[in-house]
């Protein structure tokens, strides 16, 4: 009876160790995963070779709620977010652009009456997303709407949707939010100097980051992290070396 018990507690070790191995996600399963995106929304998928960067060493658990998001409605930059059963975050590029479908809008005129300024999606529109004039509206609504709406496209434009937006919806403060200037995965530029010299070289941000934030990135080459300041054109300088 031990020896059944004892065999069948290796089998089940066995199982798991392989189940295990089986879950895990490398460069191309990402990729893959891209493509079916813009399959699935009825794009043209970008080459395969064309999506990164990404470490051919990866490996991440395999996502069971992978959400993909663009950057903005004709971005080449994705955000691919896991929730389950392990968080994870990386943002990849191609060489092609998520376009949407944007019907044609007249310049907003303001017409006769009293009529209040709002700003409104022209198509469904997907959280996280950052906000470009190409998906938006401003126009005149003849109630006056909530207190948090936005009224221009100066207001909206750069801004970054916290609330998935239904094609004609209005633009608040409660489903915008100011964008990052550079969401954790994307790649930057790292400068680091010292007496007498400078070193330039590219690293992935380890984190999300405003203009004038102290984030922290890794060395594509050696994997090393370090920490510095972002400025407005996604450098990171090293503060001290």
């Amino acid at each position: 009876m031990r020896f059944i018990l004892a065999f069948l507690a290796i089998c089940a070790l066995s199982q798991s160790a392989f189940s295990l191995e089986q879950s895990q996600w490398g460069a191309q399963d990402l990729r893959r995963e891209l493509i079916s995106w813009f399959q699935q929304n009825g794009r043209e998928a970008p080459a395969i070779e064309s999506i990164g960067p990404l470490d051919p060493r990866l490996s991440l658990t395999a996502c069971s709620d992978l959400a993909i998001v663009p950057r903005s409605a004709s971005s080449t930059s994705f955000v691919l977010s896991c929730t389950f059963p392990v968080a994870w975050r990386y943002v990849l590029k191609t060489d092609v652009a998520a376009v949407f479908n944007r019907p044609s809008v007249a310049n907003a005129q303001e017409p006769s009456g009293k009529r209040w300024p709002v700003v409104l999606s022209k198509t469904s529109l997907s959280v996280g997303m950052i906000l470009t004039a190409d998906v938006l509206e401003a126009t005149f609504v003849a109630n006056p709407p909530s207190g948090q709406a936005l009224k221009s496209l100066h207001q909206a434009v750069g801004m970054r949707l916290t609330a998935a937006l239904n094609s004609g919806a209005v633009l608040t403060t409660r489903n915008v939010a100011r964008a990052p200037l550079v969401l954790k995965g994307e790649t930057v530029s790292v400068m680091a100097g010292g007496q007498g010299f400078e070193i330039a070289t590219a690293a992935r941000a380890e984190e999300d980051g405003y203009e004038g934030d102290l984030i922290s990135v890794k060395n594509s080459r050696t994997g090393a992290t370090m920490k510095g300041r972002l400025e407005r054109n996604k450098t990171v300088t090293v503060l001290k070396l």
